[in-house]
């Protein structure tokens, strides 16, 4: 039995203005345009996701959105445990839950933060990467543990 984790990180998204909530940065016209193209490589790729799962940020959910255009649609929801400030252990614990009941071959998209991202990729995997802006780092859970597959980098995506 063999799920993947797709660790997805929001696009390019614009500066904080006085007085607006980090929650509420949009993605820019650059990030949308690259977060874009970098998702429809990712699905070129064969990362098809099964369903989806996204931080209540809007650069978060605007960037689920790009991934939906690129793969079709695919049941998604919003976990408040994906905020940049997200517990690496508690969301290990949930995904264990949610490849234990899942089917074989499901692919799992998480679209979330820095610095949460490099600390859950660390806690599964015991890599230390660095986590650009609309780059994907893939994890399989095999013969119960997270292994390690892929790390692509946004402009990588793109080409």
């Amino acid at each position: 039995m063999s799920q993947t984790l797709l660790l997805i990180r929001h696009g390019i998204a614009e500066d904080p203005r006085p007085g607006q909530r980090d929650a509420d940065r949009a993605l820019t016209e650059d990030g949308w345009a690259k977060t874009r193209a970098a998702m429809r490589g990712l699905v070129a790729r064969g990362h098809v996701p099964t369903r989806g799962f996204h931080s209540p940020y809007r650069r978060a959910a605007e960037t689920m959105a790009c991934l939906q255009e690129a793969a079709g649609a695919f049941p998604m929801e919003t976990r408040v445990d994906l905020q940049p400030e997200g517990r690496a252990g508690q969301v290990d614990l949930w995904l264990r839950g949610l490849v234990a009941e899942a089917g074989d071959r499901e692919v799992l998209a998480l679209i979330s933060h820095q610095p949460f991202l490099g600390a859950l990729i660390f806690h599964l995997t015991g890599r230390q990467l660095e986590v650009k802006k609309a780059s994907c780092t893939v994890i399989r859970w095999e013969g119960g543990l997270w292994r390690f597959e892929h790390q692509y980098q946004p402009a990588d995506l793109r080409s």
